[in-house]
């Protein structure tokens, strides 16, 4: 019975993709696997040691909730004895079941080198009692605990890093704010980690985000609920049933407050309380107090692609005692206690192709172990692999090489720099709710679950061509490589017959054989247009780079219907570089199935919306693109 739930569980996880297997794969990787580009010089010799597990050990926190967990000690090769001396701790503390994350979510790259492994299951999940409170406070004062616990384990020798991606990041996150200056915690290591989950993951221009808000969420109350019967450890029917209950009555405050809120368009479906305390923009500085140096790996084609350069951006702020929504300075010197690499990944297979094991040991042995690994020898602390191969290093978000250039939508589909002339003229889009198109956000929102359907429906070009009622925009065949580096912004300036708009962009690299690659999005509903110009970012031409939208219910403002209204729209930043002869695609829908999901009440107000998007000098709708002033 414990093995088939196991194999149970083990695919919801692979289905919501939520849990930190991208750890997993990456410390099952030897080092430098074959076809990886080298990522870092350091070498940190062999695997000195093997290792053993104890599990279910029991973690008594400040109000008597226990908490368990599972410490991997490095032993004499070959054998279970102890190894002789102390180690620093690598914490982990996952949603998901230790048993289920086991020793992967650690690695034996780190263990094997001498470090102890801690994972532990967060209150609520798993073996642990209380209550899953989604990154809540109760939380980050639990990891402040588990890391002084950790750092006084018999064999542990002090010191703290953290590690883990998704939940597990985020969690780093408010720990290390958390734990004050003079902490046993010296590093962090968050992978494909949220700057802003109620943007980054839920709502999307203020439209549900279906798959992620709604089922990779029902899974993961599934994972929370079941896990507690197939923990390692002695086995009390009793104990385990009362934590299936307390875990599955855990889903009502949460799960099922958010699923029905997102659907009625209220309460957690706008921006408010719950979601900023739940932000970890909001202790970026306090990280930055404590010290704790951080190192993030993230993907261009994740659920959080959006906030993964914010997060560098505000700490490299913070660290230079600057706001942490303003854009970074263009002659601002960035430090390298702070770096992000990102690439063409999603949420379950980010760092492929890369040695993300040989800069976790660079990283947490210059922490730690006080070795000089090279890990901070670099003036680019932002590491770009771009989608089309090259990898090369930036210093700011935005980067001050890639410049705010307008590419203006023409009449007749054209995309080009110049403004069009015409005093008159504007493209039409039909409002449908729904798409049948083979788009990225398939696979994106899925988590990676649904990768290998974005594969197969990509079989079919007719899919990825726009459908009767959208409309594209689209530029002249690139004469030389032209790189994208940064957010990206769209300023829509259009007409609708109804009083609530929905619009979905899409950024496309169409090559010379036709062949489609998406290469980033974003959307807006138009009652939701309102922006914070503090928290927004310039482009050009007077529109934002990266504009920031309250999502308040205070802020909902009613389209006007037959007048030109502007629409500010934030596309996800992109690190893309479109080859000679390859031409930019803009492609703009009123839908993106089975990604976002209009609320009902705004279904209806949607419901026969057609809009004329301009296309002339006297208001013209653009594109913001940050361009690189030469491709790497």
């Amino acid at each position: 019975m414990r093995r088939l739930l196991i194999v149970l569980l083990s695919t919801l996880l692979a289905v919501g993709a939520l849990p930190t297997l991208l750890s997993a794969a990456a410390a099952a990787d030897p080092l430098t696997p074959a076809g990886a580009p080298q990522t870092s010089t350091y070498d940190p010799g062999p695997e000195l040691y093997d290792h053993v597990a104890k599990s279910d050990i029991p973690v008594k926190m400040r109000d008597g909730r226990v908490l368990r967990a599972t410490v991997y000690t490095p032993t004499v090769k070959g054998t279970q004895d102890p190894a002789p001396g102390k180690f620093p701790v690598i914490l982990v503390q996952t949603p998901y079941g230790k048993t289920l994350d086991g020793v992967g979510v650690v690695g034996t790259h780190l263990i094997n080198r001498g470090y102890l492994g801690v994972v532990v299951d967060v209150a609520g999940t798993g073996g642990s009692e209380g209550q899953s409170m989604l990154f809540g406070e109760t939380e980050a004062k639990d990891g402040v605990e588990l890391v002084h616990w950790a750092a006084s384990l018999p064999k542990a020798n002090g010191k703290v890093g953290l590690l883990g991606g998704s939940y597990l990041g985020i969690d780093q996150m408010f720990t290390a704010a958390e734990v004050g200056p003079n902490s046993p915690l010296k590093a962090i290591f968050p992978i494909v980690t949220s700057v802003d989950p109620y943007r980054d993951l839920f709502v999307s221009g203020g439209l549900v985000n279906l798959e992620s808000s709604v089922g990779l969420l029902a899974i993961y109350a599934g994972v929370r609920t079941l896990s507690p019967l197939v923990e390692r450890g002695p086995v009390d029917p009793l104990h385990t049933l009362r934590l299936v209950l307390e875990h599955a009555l855990a889903t009502i405050p949460f799960e099922a407050t958010v699923g029905v809120h997102a659907l009625l368009h209220t309460g957690r479906a706008y921006d408010g309380p719950y979601w900023r305390k739940r932000a970890p923009q909001r202790v970026l500085r306090k990280i930055v107090k404590n010290r704790i140096p951080a190192y993030f790996v993230g993907g261009q084609y994740d659920v959080f692609q959006r906030g993964q350069p914010l997060l560098y951006s505000g700490l490299q702020n913070a660290f230079r005692g600057r706001s942490v929504w303003r854009p970074m300075r263009p002659n601002q010197k960035p430090t390298p206690r702070y770096q992000l690499r990102t690439g063409p990944w999603d949420h379950g297979n980010t760092g492929g192709g890369f040695d993300m094991p040989r800069v976790q040991l660079a990283w947490f042995d210059r922490w730690l172990k006080n070795k000089k690994t090279g890990i901070l020898a670099t003036k680019t602390p932002l590491h770009i692999h771009d989608t089309t191969g090259p990898v090369y290093g930036l210093a700011g978000y935005p980067d001050r090489r890639a410049t705010p250039t307008a590419f203006h939508l023409q009449p007749g589909g054209g995309l080009a720099e110049p403004a069009p002339k015409a005093q008159k003229g504007a493209s039409t889009l039909v409002w449908k709710g729904l798409t049948v198109s083979c788009q990225r956000s398939i696979a994106q929102w899925g988590a990676g679950a649904l990768r290998d359907i974005y594969d197969q429906c990509k079989k079919f070009p007719a899919l990825a061509q726009p459908q009767p009622g959208d409309a594209a925009f689209e530029t002249a065949p690139m004469e030389e490589p032209l790189t994208l580096a940064g957010p990206v912004g769209l300023r829509l300036q259009m007409t609708s017959t109804q009083a609530e708009t929905m619009v979905v962009a899409t950024l496309q690299d169409v090559a010379p054989d036709g062949s489609i690659t998406d290469i980033t999005a974003g959307s807006l509903l138009g009652s939701a247009r309102k922006i914070a110009p503090k928290k927004s970012w310039r482009g050009a031409n007077g529109s934002y780079q990266l504009p920031f939208h309250p999502h308040t219910r205070a802020a909902e403002t009613p389209v006007p219907r037959g007048k030109v209204v502007t629409h500010d729209i934030e596309l996800r930043p992109a690190y893309s570089t479109l080859k000679k002869g390859h031409r930019l695609r803009l492609v703009l829908q009123t839908g993106d199935t089975p990604h976002l999901l209009p609320p009902v009440a705004k279904a209806l107000q949607l419901l026969g919306g057609i809009y004329r998007v301009q296309t002339n000098a006297v208001t013209p709708s653009f594109l913001s693109l940050p361009i690189l002033d030469r491709a790497p």
